[in-house]
């Protein structure tokens, strides 16, 4: 389960350092790689949400199953893609295929894990995102750089993958693996979420995890490498490695915060880490860095955005069990269409600048900024106080 979930984050960042490539022989704009990027995660998004509830009544196994088997046709679409509209396609594909694959981590976290939630769940996030950032590391390798060979790799790990999580994923009931604990009627799912929409720590938890989580995303999966090969004038090599130091530091940061908030309460890190995640946009945002700089800033800022996942345990707390039984898919939408139209509408700002200098740069950065404020502001609605649950 947790490797089909760092698969997702190889395929995401494995677009990044393959965009340019795709742009040079499709003749692809900036808008038209927004678009793209845009799409995988407006497909997730949807994805998710219909999947993670469907979570709540059929069992794991086979559902991941079959997603993992329409993830990899996604991924061969990619080697394969020889026009827009079918690189379009390819990353619709996968989107749908790794909708199931954020939530389900959730879904298992929540029902072996229920008080240690915060931690497992930083913990899960860091480990695939730390899969991403091997990824990066190694970007000179020819398997990682050349597209066709990276997804066709990605296409028959998924496949395998496929295969093992219909045999070996169990059943939550006997204890042996994941499946729904307690299938919820319609009715129960329609009124959970409502309770979700209706809730004003639901919207804060998502608002938080939104601002910081989209920002990262958008900017890790595909803006942070144009930048550096076009206004900085990076080599790709060197592009594909600078962009693995937010992966890195969210890893870090994501564990570092989990632990803190399981030892003293959500306040503190969600506070602080999104405040270190603000100052360093507006490190990124104010001067030219070097790149010994660049990479400690980048670090820092994936560490700060690493608390993103407090959101999430924060409006688990505050709702009662009905309700927190969909929350997550529900929470995890908002935020991934977010991420979706944030690289979009960085795309269509960047789209009429033939060459992107280091003032477009800047103008584009503004967007990523207003999300990481936001969330700073709301992380003072945090705390770790839980209302008494009531019975679904």
């Amino acid at each position: 389960m947790q490797a089909f979930f760092c698969m997702n984050l190889v395929c995401v960042v494995g677009y990044a350092i393959a965009a340019g490539d795709w742009a040079t022989r499709l003749d692809l704009s900036t808008a038209e790689l927004g678009l793209v990027g845009g799409a995988y995660f407006y497909a997730y998004s949807l994805s998710q949400f219909v999947l993670g509830l469907l979570l709540t009544r059929i069992p794991l196994r086979p559902l991941i199953s079959c997603t993992a088997v329409v993830a990899a046709i996604g991924a061969w679409g990619m080697v394969t893609a020889g026009s827009l509209m079918a690189l379009l396609w390819a990353r619709v594909l996968l989107g749908i295929g790794f909708g199931v694959a954020f939530v389900g981590v959730v879904h298992v976290i929540g029902a072996i894990y229920p008080k240690r939630f915060p931690l497992m769940l930083n913990v899960s996030q860091s480990a695939a995102n730390g899969a991403g950032a091997l990824v990066g590391l190694f970007s000179f390798l020819p398997v990682v750089h050349t597209p066709s060979l990276l997804f066709s790799v990605c296409t028959v790990i998924l496949l395998i993958l496929a295969v093992l999580m219909f045999l070996l994923l169990g059943d939550l009931n006997d204890g042996a693996g994941p499946a729904p604990a307690q299938r919820l009627e319609w009715h129960a799912i329609t009124a959970g979420l409502r309770e979700c929409l209706a809730s004003l720590s639901f919207w804060v938890g998502t608002l938080y995890f939104l601002g910081l989580f989209s920002c990262f995303l958008a900017l890790e999966d595909l803006w942070n490498i144009r930048f550096q090969i076009d206004v900085f004038a990076h080599k790709p090599n060197l592009a594909a490695t600078i962009n693995a130091m937010p992966v890195i530091g969210l890893a870090i940061g994501g564990v570092i915060s989990g632990l803190w908030a399981e030892r003293s309460g959500l306040e503190r890190p969600a506070r602080w880490f999104s405040a270190l995640a603000l100052l360093m946009m507006m490190l990124l945002l104010s001067a030219r860095l070097s790149e010994g700089v660049a990479f400690v800033v980048l670090f820092l800022l994936g560490f700060g955005l690493g608390a993103a996942p407090i959101g999430l345990s924060f409006v688990r707390q505050q709702l009662s069990k009905r309700a927190s039984a969909v929350v997550s898919p529900l929470l995890l939408t908002f935020v991934f269409m977010g991420a979706g139209a944030l690289m979009s509408l960085v795309g269509r700002e960047l789209s009429g600048d033939a060459v992107l200098s280091f003032s477009a740069y800047q103008d584009a950065m503004t967007a990523f900024i207003v999300p990481v404020a936001i969330a700073v502001a709301l992380a003072l609605l945090i705390s770790s106080s839980s209302p008494t649950r009531t019975r679904a």
